[in-house]
């Protein structure tokens, strides 16, 4: 008798209903993962990398955009090892350095590179391809 293959999960999958949902919102979301299904994309050969300050005031590095209430950030927290991925995107507009993307286009990180005062950020550009039909050759 053949051996069933077990199927790999990753904990149990999320589901909420509409109601924990929380309101729409306007912005651009944290670094965000994709359904589990196939896409089709191209992906740039080139690495970029972009560099950011590790840790810092919002409001010192551009006041123009956050409030003094806005606080401190600190990309990685060695001392309770948590790294906060919101704090990238916030501070990526802070110094000027998010993505020019077409609405096709993301920024796929690879990897975060931990400096003494900075973060590199290095990935590549996707492009989101749109669906492509098959047809088949069934007779």
């Amino acid at each position: 008798m053949a051996k069933k293959k077990k199927k790999k999960t990753v904990d149990a999958p999320v589901t909420l209903d509409e109601g924990a949902m929380s309101g729409a919102q306007v912005g651009t979301p944290t670094m965000v993962m994709f359904p589990a299904r196939n896409f089709y994309f191209r992906v740039s050969k080139s690495e970029h990398k972009i560099t950011i300050p590790r840790k810092g005031n919002y409001h010192k590095i551009a006041p123009e955009i956050f409030t003094e209430e806005d606080g401190d950030f600190m990309l990685y927290d060695e001392e309770n090892t948590v790294m906060y991925l919101p704090a990238i995107t916030k501070i990526l507009f802070a110094v000027e350095k998010y993505p020019d993307l077409k609405n096709n286009q993301l920024f796929a990180p690879i990897a975060l590179l931990f400096n003494e005062d900075t973060v590199d950020i290095v990935g590549q550009i996707v492009e989101i391809l749109p669906p492509q039909s098959t047809t088949s050759t069934a007779k």
